[in-house]
């Protein structure tokens, strides 16, 4: 019984040092692209709104749309893929914005596994993530300033999602 405890601690303890590192996503041709700001909202028992949103150092961006995004986002999106071209003046500022609140100065994750049901936010800003589900800073400022811009892009759907 302990040991099968201190398995499951093992494990639970692993898969957070996994899920709070940094990020950084590799192009089709090989070269690295760094992330300027992402947002990834995970799902609750409610109407959280699910997404994973990537913006790259080169003008990409990309966008995972899963359920009740539309509030957030202020219009409708279809699930799935999508992907935009971007200024990355803009995006840059947002950066700016969540270091002068002392993002740098963050924990890499907020969390207390045994509390259920809350979504978590994951925000990475050139590359250094945070998640955040439990116990963390209030950022949901910064959250919504993302949300908004996100907005007004012109995504396109990803062929394969798009109907």
């Amino acid at each position: 019984m302990i040991r099968g405890l201190a398995l499951s601690v093992f494990m639970a303890l692993g898969c957070l040092t996994w899920s709070c590192g940094t990020t950084q996503d590799t192009t089709s041709n090989g070269t690295s692209s760094e992330v300027l700001v992402g947002l990834e909202r995970t799902p609750c028992h409610g109407r959280c709104p699910v997404y994973n949103l990537r913006v790259h150092s080169d003008g990409k961006a990309t966008l995972d749309v899963g359920r009740f995004c539309d509030e957030a986002f202020g219009r409708s999106l279809a699930q799935g893929q999508h992907t935009a071209r971007v200024d990355v003046g803009v995006w840059s500022i947002v950066a700016d914005q969540a270091r002068a609140m002392g993002f740098d100065t963050l924990a890499a994750c907020y969390d207390d596994p045994r509390v259920m049901d809350l979504p978590s936010a994951t925000l990475t800003i050139q590359n250094r993530s945070v998640m955040n589900r439990y116990g963390g800073p209030n950022l949901n400022d910064l959250y919504t300033r993302i949300e908004r811009l996100v907005g007004r892009m012109d995504w396109q759907a990803t062929p394969e999602d798009a109907r």
